[in-house]
């Protein structure tokens, strides 16, 4: 198992290194994320063993399991939850986690930032954007994140450390190009324009399994890619 973890994730890094090659980047400036959603904390040991340090999920509660899981054995993971919060869930998420990447709402952000202040720790963000207006989807609207910015940027507890989208789904890879195109542009106005009130403001969160080399070669600092380094994810129940 972390022999074929240890392989994938080879291939998946140097995959990263070559688009970073293309576009003139540093792979070093690249977080991966692997998203280990649904897999079991054995899955995540094995990942570790093999140099992965950064793992996503999807259910705050299962993140927290494992998180504490992780505690018990001292193992130096870094948690990113890239799932749905609902304001019931905010009361476990705490210090532990390193990152959150679907700020979608004022009402949100105000109760992590309550949860934050009550618990003397920052909660690091990203706010979500829906890059195409999808119904389906949630995120703030791109004509909306600069007011949306402007609401949350003095908000005790949070840190705004940048944004994430997720683009339609395509048949191809080259189809994100434009999502993320248009993702890095409202990237850069935004932190042009808050660079003063928000110095965290850095990281761009966009690329999966069908599409990290392209996200990269737009800009992305962080991907996230799960069924390339685990293999078929598995249903939860």
């Amino acid at each position: 198992m972390n022999r074929t973890f240890e392989t994938r994730l080879k291939s998946v890094r140097g995959e990263i290194a070559a688009a970073c090659e293309r576009c003139g980047r540093d792979p070093a400036e690249i977080t991966l994320v692997a998203v280990s959603k649904t897999f079991p904390f054995a899955r995540i040991e094995a990942a570790y063993s093999a140099g992965q340090v950064d793992f996503g999920e999807n259910y705050i509660q299962d993140c927290v399991t494992k998180m504490k899981q992780a505690e018990s054995l001292n193992l130096p993971l870094r948690w990113h939850f890239i799932g749905h919060l609902q304001s019931n869930k905010i009361k476990y998420y705490d210090a532990a986690f390193h990152l959150f990447h679907g700020l979608d709402s004022v009402k949100l952000a105000r109760g992590l930032a309550r949860k934050a202040l009550a618990g003397n720790f920052k909660a690091r963000v990203l706010v979500q954007v829906n890059i195409a207006d999808e119904a389906t989807k949630a995120g703030i609207p791109a004509a909306s994140l600069i007011d949306f910015l402007q609401e949350i940027r003095y908000m005790g507890g949070l840190s705004i450390a940048g944004l994430m989208a997720i683009p339609p789904a395509g048949a191809t890879a080259e189809a994100s190009r434009p999502y993320f195109r248009s993702l890095f542009q409202l990237f850069t106005e935004a932190k042009a324009q808050f660079h003063s009130v928000m110095p965290e403001f850095k990281q761009l969160s966009m690329g999966m399994s069908k599409d990290f080399t392209v996200a990269v070669e737009e800009g992305a600092t962080i991907v996230r890619v799960g069924s390339l380094l685990f293999g078929e994810r598995q249903k939860k129940v």
